[in-house]
């Protein structure tokens, strides 16, 4: 979905489907879901259910906006790969997601209208370079290369483009040195950012092949994050609710629009949205996501990013994902209309008593 027809969707959306309109949830053992049969006739979508696997296609008319599967996290949502908090679950023929995955990461992609109060209109936008210092993050040793030295790059072209724009940027580190999680978070705060970008460069070392986008959320309460589901780890959800969990849906929204533009650009797969407990989105208290545009383990993708070119693409696509998230926020908070300025108040003029 290009930005310019997500803001004409959303102008329309404040016409139907009451906003706050919620499914009801029922209890799959320790976890609520809603019947995806009910969240879509909410949403005013079609239901097409696919065969042999339990499956369904949501469609906006013809148009396809989400592909959930039974027994799946992985779900296709406005054509982006994302990776749910919860498995789906089919149950007497029908479909369920968590309430949870409805609530932070389909509604945000499908109807941000009816996600609450929007955040402010992004203006101080904070880029974290990620490691720094003796921490080197991922290498590709066959080529030299380590990835401090590419995220503080690519955030400084980042930097660049934004404030060319009018933004006020902050950079948590502007030069080679150590920082830590925490405080990455805590300049952000301080500077009172609207929203958070944190770079870095995926690795899968040994695997020299592997290559993609990939964007990661801190996970909302409850949930695990993406690496526990796999084998021989263990549930790590939480029961606390942290800072930047008051921004579960706006996270999500953020994540999609940088998502998009990333992997238009770099046409080098889509590894999708993941859910994280990262201790650099922790404590935010504003939007904010980890972008990983490509592997530095992948020779070809290493490669590439020696370049100043293909960095520079990078930029230029981050630039642009903030450019469609606060676009999407304009939509959804439009700026307050002052009143015309109508000169002096009237002079009051006395009342009569009405005539016997």
């Amino acid at each position: 979905m290009r930005p310019a027809t997500l803001v004409f969707l959303l102008a329309a959306a404040f016409f139907s489907a009451a906003r706050g309109s919620e499914p009801a949830a029922v209890r799959f053992g320790s976890i609520d879901y809603v019947s995806v049969d009910d969240a879509a006739d909410r949403l005013g979508l079609k239901v097409v259910r696919l065969a042999p696997q339990p499956a369904v296609i949501l469609k906006d008319g013809a148009r396809p906006v989400a592909r959930l599967a039974d027994h799946s996290r992985e779900a296709d949502l406005a054509g982006l790969r994302v990776f749910l908090g919860d498995p789906v679950v089919a149950r007497g023929g029908a479909l369920y997601v968590s309430r949870t995955d409805y609530l932070a990461r389909i509604l945000p992609r499908l109807r941000p209208d009816l996600c609450g109060l929007p955040p402010r209109q992004p203006r101080v936008i904070a880029i974290d370079p990620g490691h720094g210092g003796t921490d080197h993050g991922a290498s590709n040793k066959a080529l030299g290369s380590m990835e401090k030295t590419y995220t503080l790059d690519v955030s400084l072209r980042l930097k660049r483009l934004l404030e060319g724009a009018g933004y006020t940027v902050v950079l948590t580190r502007d030069a080679d040195y150590d920082l830590s999680k925490p405080i990455r978070a805590e300049m952000a705060n301080r500077a009172n950012a609207d929203l958070f970008v944190s770079v870095h460069f995926n690795s899968l070392n040994p695997n020299t092949k592997t290559t993609g986008v990939e964007v990661l959320c801190f996970p909302p309460r409850s949930q695990r994050s993406a690496e526990s589901w796999s084998p021989g780890h263990s549930d790590d959800s939480e029961g606390k609710v942290s800072p930047v969990n008051a921004f579960d849906a706006w996270n999500a929204i953020l994540a999609g629009a940088l998502h998009r533009r990333v992997l238009d650009a770099l046409h080098d797969g889509d590894r999708g949205e993941k859910l994280e407990h990262l201790g650099v989105l922790r404590e935010l208290g504003c939007p904010g996501v980890l972008v990983e545009p490509a592997f530095i383990s992948s020779d070809s993708e290493a490669a590439k990013l020696a370049t100043p070119e293909f960095r520079e693409a990078i930029a230029a696509a981050l630039f642009a994902g903030i450019g469609d998230y606060a676009q999407v926020i304009r939509a959804l908070r439009p700026p307050a209309i002052a009143a015309p300025d109508a000169g002096p108040p009237p002079r009051a003029v006395p009342t009569r008593p009405a005539s016997p």
